[in-house]
């Protein structure tokens, strides 16, 4: 059997592999039976003969390729994919292959096609897990609540979701923090949000868009490192630059029609503190600087999705050529 887990949304991602070995694991009699690698740079050879060994005393044998660089999207010389693909075709019953991808598969991937034909066989299946949307976000706070244990009232779930970055991954870790705060009660209301989540989410992104329009370099690196240093992962300062950027565009159109700070308020449904400082900040951008960097934000948030690209590097050549492009 062939499972593939894979997706935009590493911490759904990580559950559902955790969820899917613990028994697997904990069913096998001996631990030579089992392994487990991180393959960015595992080959289609070296494949074959991991995917071909025999189990030993049990049944099975389980083979876990984490981020595997032939299926994740990586530059491929020599067709690896395709020879990979075909010892996929022929791996033994013995043999429970779980790939655990970081990324969305492109469709076209070699592996992926074969993959997917096998599901229909029903040899095979593919779990995807992406970000939850905007409108469901709520829903997953109350259930990552539930299953320690707790209940949060709408008005903290409602708070937590303005304070703190929209990543399910970040999100668990807040709970975790409110838990302990809560104790022992298991019931976390605003008070609890207010007095532990930092409101520095905007302000931070805020100060990096602030220094961009600066014209000064050495404030623009000062600034995105400070983030980086505080533990800022880059997918997080991607994905919060895109909302940003948006955002701007949106202020950008609205000044350009002689619109006011009123009618950005009056169209999206943000904090008012924050919709005010970005309608100041969009005076600062023309539409056509935006509109070039927000379409080169989606494309590099896409090359990610596809592993195609690292993540801090993307942010780093984003800025990079924003402040080059602002000093020019």
């Amino acid at each position: 059997m062939i499972t593939l887990v894979h997706g935009g949304e590493s911490y759904l991602v990580d559950r559902a592999a955790r969820d899917l070995l613990q028994p697997v694991r904990s069913g096998l009699t001996l631990e030579f039976n089992y392994e487990d690698l991180q393959a960015d740079g595992l080959s289609a050879d070296a494949f074959a003969e991991k995917a071909g060994t025999l189990p030993f005393i049990d049944a099975v044998r389980v083979l876990v390729l984490r981020d595997w660089g032939l299926l994740a999207g990586k530059r491929d010389k020599g067709a690896g994919a395709e020879r990979a693909a075909a010892y996929l075709e022929g791996i033994p019953d013995t043999t429970q292959l779980i790939l655990v991808i970081h990324a969305a598969i492109a469709p076209g991937n070699p592996i992926y096609k074969t993959v997917a034909a096998m599901e229909r066989d029903k040899r095979a299946r593919i779990l995807r897990y992406e970000p939850p949307r905007r409108s469901d976000r709520a829903g997953w706070v109350r259930k990552l609540a539930e299953e320690r244990g707790l209940t949060i009232t709408p008005t903290a779930v409602r708070l937590l979701l303005e304070r703190a970055a929209p990543d399910l991954r970040l999100l668990d870790q807040e709970i975790v923090k409110l838990a302990i705060y809560a104790l022992p009660s298991t019931r976390i209301d605003e008070d609890a949000v207010r007095a532990l989540v930092s409101d520095t989410r905007e302000d931070e992104i805020f100060a990096l868009t602030d220094a961009l329009g600066s014209s000064r370099p050495g404030e623009v690196a000062g600034v995105l490192q400070s983030l980086l240093d505080a533990g800022r992962e880059p997918t997080w300062l991607l994905y919060t630059l895109v909302s940003h950027w948006r955002r701007l565009l949106q202020a950008r159109a609205i000044r350009d029609r002689g619109g006011t700070v009123a009618d950005l308020q009056a169209r999206l449904s943000e904090h008012p503190f924050v919709l005010e400082k970005a309608f100041r900040q969009a005076a600062d951008y023309s539409a056509a600087e935006l509109d070039r960097g927000f379409h080169q934000l989606l494309k590099l948030e896409e090359q990610i999705k596809l592993g195609e690209l690292d993540a801090r590097l993307a942010v780093e050549g984003f800025i990079l050529e924003q402040v080059l492009s602002t000093a020019g």
